[in-house]
């Protein structure tokens, strides 16, 4: 579940009589849009709280106005629309002639996970992401430059006698709504456990970044967080008006966020072919195996039938012809053992017979040889049918 929560504060620090900062923290069209914005006024007492005011009313107005286009163009859009705002309103009071202020806004959406921010001057935008602080805007002046490429520490640049001096602001010229340079604009990735942070430099110039990072992995909630670096800036001097704006976001972890049936998807499409099989009863747990992965459906049916049927083989069945054949022979063979005994004797009494009708004894013999090579000779086709 996403958690969002947001809260500003602004405060007149220890030495100023009036705070010419103002802020704007608030859902914009719908929950899903976050306006945010830390603004600090410049030109004189009166004229720097009136343009702050007037720069921070007239961005929510134009948003509330137009909601349809490029988000980040949107925002620009509605920074141009506040600079001429304070621009014509310098034209109708003397006093408020040189008015002018800067500003840091960002638009968050939030089902995209994107930032978008305008920025003119040198109020700043943070982002404090895994325990690390990172500043994502860039400060119009010549000192902000200076730290940026290096020349300056940040210890250095906070201490600089020029840091205040400011090469851009909003309300002192006109804009056109087509111009690219003077709006600075960017979009940013919205982390997932992250804090957003913007601020006038009322703060960065009395708290170093790592002492707001400090704050800002505590378990505070956002508006404790808020109050602890305002006052750490007054402790450390409060030289100057501080504004501070913190959004905190909670997005869940990716293994999380990700619905049950795609994790489910995700885990069968990385089995590839291998599925798993539920047991629905007793009955269909004896029909199956034991174990919970199995082949495809098809291929299963493909070895049931590849199964071999309980049956003879080749080499069984030639065994068994060949015992069947040896057993016939056998069987045959005794017949015809018997058979051709039963044939001898008769020939033998036929022999006798003609041995006592017959007065010579070799030619009974001859015949009684002959006789019986007839009856061997005719033996073997008896044996081979």
């Amino acid at each position: 579940m996403q958690e969002i929560t947001f809260f500003g504060n602004t405060n007149m620090g220890m030495i100023r009589t009036n705070n010419e900062d103002a802020f704007v923290v608030q859902n914009i069209w719908d929950d899903d849009h976050i306006l945010a914005a830390a603004i600090d006024g410049v030109g004189g007492y009166e004229g720097g709280e009136v343009a702050s005011a007037l720069a921070r009313d007239s961005i929510v107005e134009y948003l509330e106005k137009y909601s349809n286009g490029e988000r980040v163009e949107l925002l620009k859009q509605a920074v141009i629309y506040a600079n001429n705002v304070i621009f014509e309103e310098r034209k109708k009071d003397l006093n408020l002639a040189n008015m002018s202020c800067v500003l840091t806004a960002v638009l968050v959406e939030v089902k995209q996970e994107r930032i978008n921010m305008a920025h003119v001057g040198d109020t700043r935008l943070y982002q404090f992401a895994d325990g690390e602080i990172h500043k994502l805007s860039h400060d119009h002046s010549l000192v902000g430059y200076r730290e940026e490429i290096g020349e300056l520490t940040e210890e250095e640049a906070m201490r600089h006698p020029q840091r205040n001096i400011i090469g851009r602001d909003v309300g002192s010229q006109f804009l056109e709504g087509d111009c690219d340079n003077y709006v600075e604009t960017a979009t940013f990735p919205l982390m997932p456990h992250s804090t957003l942070l913007l601020c006038s430099d009322g703060l960065c110039d009395m708290v170093m970044s790592h002492q707001m990072a400090d704050v800002l992995s505590t378990d505070l909630d956002v508006e404790q967080k808020t109050n602890v670096l305002i006052d750490a800036a007054n402790k450390a001097g409060g030289k100057d008006n501080v504004t501070v704006v913190l959004v905190d976001i909670n997005f869940p972890d990716e293994a999380e966020s990700v619905p049950e049936e795609e994790l489910e998807g995700s885990a069968e499409e990385s089995l590839g072919d291998i599925e798993i099989v539920p047991v629905d009863d007793d009955e269909n747990s004896d029909k199956e195996s034991d174990d919970t992965v199995s082949k495809p459906e098809k291929k299963e049916k493909k070895d049931k039938k590849s199964e071999p049927k309980p049956k003879h083989s080749r080499k069984s069945l030639v065994v068994i012809l060949v015992l069947l054949l040896i057993i016939v022979g056998l069987a045959m063979f005794i017949v015809g053992y018997v058979f051709s005994d039963v044939v001898k004797t008769k020939a033998n009494v036929a022999v006798q017979t003609a041995i006592e009708q017959t007065e010579s004894v070799e030619e009974i013999q001859t015949d009684s040889v002959r006789c019986d090579s007839v009856i061997v000779d005719e033996q073997p086709e008896v044996v081979t049918e």
